[in-house]
């Protein structure tokens, strides 16, 4: 029954990869435990600071999902508008069902003067939050990846136009350097702004993930070096334990920093880029563990623990649950889980299947992935 609800194998996708559903479930689990510790809930090991990686690592994941499926696709079918139209459907489904539950639910518990509710939006904020122009609490990235749905299609269309001339794949990437370089010049990491919801500052972040999927369709032959990616997949694990902004005081003799990292957009976004390349074409233990199921189940239903887990963690604390000790972060990990899961099944799995065909909506076979389907965009 779990399997076929939460982990069934895409029936129509060659390209779907276990490895990355669990590398997602990494990435919710991070913003799960440095909320946990900012909390008090987590004093040790003391993971406060790096909920921002986490994000980052979505946005990483996003891109090269969607970026990859077109990479796909060849030129004269990006010229088609279906394929656009069901681009757009999509996206939307993806991300406005459960966002709109999440907002209505707390435009109505503002209302009705319910304090404890995490997400105070009165009607004002609602309408900001509608237009993507504001962001509470962990909802600021709604908007950031929204708006690079957005301008995904021009990357794309560029760098696969750029195929077409002599040493089209490295001017391809040179193209994608082009534009690093110039988000990096008109949106410096130190004039960024904290929980912005503007794209600006995040997108370098995206396109080292549009750049890990440039490199896995058009360098095959660097999965030849299987061994080297085994080794750099545990490296970049262990760069980002040290890094941890508790790790580093304690290893470095400094002052605790929790936004340490907050500001390395390049930094994270290459690593995490690369650690996607290192699952893809190292194998090992590494992409054994991400492809496990317990991984898996996390990695679907991150978006939905994303989005509910600091309400759960604001009504555990109401109740007093955290003087129970060990015993209460259980029960609290526990209420994330299950009501992700049941947040999964109620407003994502009904509408991940549909897709545009033709002017009509039909169900397709899945094409399973956490925050974006792998397979067809």
């Amino acid at each position: 029954m779990m399997r076929r609800l939460f982990l069934a194998p895409a029936s129509a996708g060659a390209g779907h990869v276990l490895a990355l559903d669990g590398l997602r479930g990494l990435a919710v689990l991070i913003v799960i435990g440095s909320h946990l510790s900012n909390a008090g809930w987590l004093p040790w090991p003391n993971l406060s600071g790096i909920g921002k990686s986490g994000v980052y690592l979505f946005f990483v994941l996003s891109a090269y999902l969607l970026a990859s499926a077109m990479f796909g696709q060849p030129l004269a079918k990006l010229a088609h508008l279906p394929y656009w139209l069901n681009y757009a459907l999509r996206r939307v489904l993806r991300i406005w069902p459960l966002y709109l539950v999440i907002l209505l639910v707390s435009w109505w518990l503002t209302r009705a003067g319910v304090p404890i509710w995490h997400y105070q939006i009165d009607t004002v904020a609602l309408k900001n939050h509608l237009a993507l122009r504001e962001g509470q609490s962990v909802l600021w990235s709604i908007p950031v990846e929204f708006t690079f749905y957005l301008w995904l299609p021009f990357i794309v269309v560029a760098m696969q136009l750029s195929r077409k001339a002599p040493g089209g794949r490295w001017l391809g990437l040179m193209l994608l350097a082009l534009l690093v370089l110039l988000a990096r010049r008109y949106w410096p990491a130190a004039e960024a702004v904290t929980n912005s919801v503007g794209l600006g500052q995040y997108l370098v972040v995206f396109l080292c993930g549009v750049g890990a999927a440039w490199l896995h369709r058009w360098w095959p032959g660097l999965a030849t070096a299987g061994r080297a990616w085994r080794i750099l997949g545990w490296l970049l694990l262990a760069l980002f334990v040290l890094v941890t902004p508790s790790i580093w005081a304690l290893l470095s003799g400094s002052e605790f920093q929790p936004g340490l990292g907050h500001r390395w957009f390049t930094g994270f976004g290459l690593g995490w880029a690369l650690l996607v390349l290192a699952l893809l074409w190292g194998g090992g233990m590494l992409t054994r563990f991400f492809a496990s199921a317990p991984m898996r189940l996390v990695g679907v239903i991150s978006f939905s623990a994303y989005l509910w887990h600091m309400p759960v963690l604001q009504a555990a604390d109401t109740l007093g649950m955290r003087e129970w000790g060990a015993g209460g972060l259980c029960l609290l990990l526990l209420a994330m889980l299950l009501t992700a899961m049941a947040s999964f099944l109620l407003f994502e799995r009904p509408w991940r299947d549909v897709r545009y065909r033709k002017g009509q909506s039909r169900r397709l076979p899945e094409a399973c992935a956490p925050a974006d389907r792998q397979g067809e965009p």
